[in-house]
Parts: C-alpha cells; sequence; structure tokens
C-alpha cells in the first residue's frame, strides 16, 4: 500500500506540473500523438477512407525548392495560418496539426515534405484527412515571394488545379490570405462577412516575428518543444501584439488536453504498478519531465500502530 500511495502521488504530482508548465504539457500531447500515428501506420491496411469525413481536411508544410533559412521556416509558419483561416468555417473540418506533425514525423517527410501528389493519399488516409492541401514558395521577381497550393482528393486520388498567391516578402501575409479565399472559392464554401473578417486579420505585419513564429512552427513539427518554446518567445519579443505567438509561449490547453493528460499518467501509474519499480520510465513521461523544470515533491505518509 505504501508503494500505491507514493506512486500515486508522484503522478498526480507530475500531472500537476505537466498543467502549469506549457513545455512539459506540450511534450506529453507530442508523446501521445507520436504512439497514435505508430498505431495508425501499424493499422494501414485496414484503413478505411470511405470512413474519412467529407469535410476533413489538413493543410502540409509548404515546401521549397532548396532548404533556406528563410523560406522554409515560412513554410511551416504560413500552413500554421493557413490551416487557423480555413478552419474559420465550420462547413470545413481542419486536421488538428498535432497529428499531422506527428505522421509527418513516423513517415521521416518533415525535412523533405511531401512533394509528390502520388504519396498525398497515403499521408491523408494516415491523418484522417479526405482532402489534403499542398503548397510550395518560389521566389518571383525582385522582392516578390509567391506561394501555389494544390488540393488533393484522397478518396478520389485527383487533384486540383493549382491556385497561387503573390506579394512582396515583407507583407509574404497577403498572399496567404488571398490563397485562403481562393480555396474556400474552389471548395465551394461561401463566408459570411464576419468570417471574411476574421480571415482578413493579420497575425503580424513583421517579418522577422514571422520568420522566428516559422522557426517554432519547424520546431513543434520536428518534436523540439524546448526549441518551439524558444523561437515562439522570441517571435513575442519582436512583437508584442503577435497574439497567436504569445498563446504559442503560454500553450493554453483545452478542458479535453487536461484531461488527456491527466488521463496518461494516470494510465502510466498503473503500469509503473504492474512492473518492477526499478523498471524504466516510458518515452512520456521522459519528454514530459526533460522538457520541464525539476518540481519537488513532498510526501507524507501516516501509518496507523
Amino acid at each position: 500500500m505504501r508503494r500505491l500511495f507514493i506512486l500515486c502521488t508522484c503522478c498526480l504530482a507530475v500531472a500537476a506540473a505537466c498543467a502549469s508548465n506549457p513545455a512539459a504539457r506540450r511534450a506529453v500531447l507530442i508523446a501521445e500523438a507520436d504512439r497514435t500515428a505508430k498505431d495508425a501506420v501499424a493499422a494501414e491496411s485496414r484503413l478505411d477512407v470511405a470512413k474519412i469525413p467529407a469535410r476533413s481536411l489538413a493543410v502540409l508544410p509548404f515546401t521549397v525548392n532548396e532548404r533556406d533559412t528563410l523560406l522554409t521556416p515560412l513554410g511551416f509558419g504560413l500552413a500554421e495560418f493557413l490551416s487557423t483561416d480555413l478552419a474559420v468555417s465550420n462547413r470545413l473540418v481542419v486536421v488538428d496539426r498535432l497529428r499531422l506533425d506527428a505522421i509527418l514525423r513516423e513517415l521521416k517527410l518533415v525535412d523533405d515534405g511531401v512533394t509528390d501528389p502520388r504519396g498525398a493519399p497515403r499521408v491523408g488516409r494516415l491523418i484522417g484527412a479526405r482532402r489534403l492541401l499542398m503548397g510550395s514558395i518560389t521566389t518571383g521577381r525582385g522582392d516578390l515571394v509567391q506561394l501555389h497550393a494544390r488540393i488533393i482528393d484522397v478518396a478520389a486520388g485527383t487533384v486540383e488545379d493549382e491556385v497561387s498567391g503573390e506579394a512582396s516578402l515583407s507583407r509574404i501575409i497577403d498572399a496567404e490570405k488571398s490563397l485562403a479565399f481562393q480555396l474556400f472559392e474552389r471548395l465551394g464554401v461561401t463566408l459570411t462577412p464576419s468570417q471574411r473578417v476574421a480571415i482578413e486579420q493579420r497575425q503580424t505585419t513583421q517579418l522577422a516575428a514571422l520568420v522566428a513564429f516559422g522557426r517554432g512552427s519547424e520546431a513543434d513539427a520536428r518534436g523540439d518543444v524546448v526549441g518551439a518554446m524558444s523561437a515562439f518567445a522570441e517571435a513575442t519579443r519582436l512583437d508584442a501584439s503577435f497574439t497567436v505567438a504569445r498563446a504559442r509561449v503560454a500553450s493554453p490547453s483545452t478542458s479535453a488536453d487536461r484531461g488527456s493528460g491527466v488521463r496518461r499518467v494516470l494510465s502510466l501509474t498503473t503500469q509503473a504498478l504492474n512492473q518492477p519499480a526499478a523498471g524504466q520510465a516510458s518515452e512520456a513521461a521522459d519528454a514530459a519531465l526533460s522538457a520541464s523544470l525539476s518540481v519537488p515533491v513532498v510526501i507524507t505518509i501516516r501509518v496507523n500502530p
């Protein structure tokens, strides 16, 4: 009973630490997503495309021809902005980036991205998206930058005609907004005036802050929690009004996320009780603890004589 009490108390302390530490909480969620991704790949042959919700859609990171310290992180950050803009309409169900990133890590596609439309349906099946949006960034005349995107129907295997947006590098978000409105039109989604206003809002007007945010999104896609938090913090330092970056630093979780984290910690408790005391902790626990500061835990056990 003493061992049970100590294990439960320690795990609840870890749960409390994760709830108050954004990096630790994010590490636990990433570890959970990675396990889900592994399960999805293992069960790939049994996946039924017909059961994927028709309105589901996922936005892959924009690719660039060559790795570029400026454009590559922008490809990750702009994809995140585009996902948020497309999610404004309730007629679309945009796949959570946590799940998408986990699948890309499992398939080792974070570095190279998905560049061949023929390989896109597999990614769509694994993440549960009926449509995949594949995009790229190219440079044009002077300081012009172009965003290109195509929609792949995972079930039908068809590829829509390309849509594109263009803007100067310093106003690249304008190109992302143009792309969003074109995609809504292509998908047959009519926006309300308030939805259009919401999408038109620029997350930041400072290129340096946007690049820092993109580095955070890229680090997040790699599962690098510490690097992601550092980059998001840099974005907020460069632009104090960058609310999206501030939210990522705080990493607020929904009640569902918090419940998931606590359930996972309690699950670890059950596993520990059925294993020798000297057994190794799971990867999820290691990730959560390594990403957080050490938390002193005081345990008081009263034993009746």
